[in-house]
């Protein structure tokens, strides 16, 4: 099992774009706003949050590792 790298890309189904695993408005700081750990007002961009458990639970990439990727 591979850990995630901050700076790994991954193409984002909530924001629709390619965005970074680690950093402002990475993968992770939305992981962490859905979770209710952090202020979503930190992140540079919005999103929906209803929109974001669908796409997120789907994709999974915000965990740290995953068998087989």
């Amino acid at each position: 099992m591979k850990a995630r790298e901050p700076a790994e890309r991954h193409f984002c189904p909530l924001f629709q774009r390619e965005i970074s695993w680690g950093g402002a408005g990475g993968c992770y700081e939305v992981q962490e706003v859905r979770e209710d750990n952090m202020d979503a007002e930190l992140l540079p961009e919005p999103f929906d949050l209803n929109k974001a458990d669908a796409a997120c639970a789907k994709c999974r990439w915000y965990r740290v590792s995953e068998p087989n990727t």
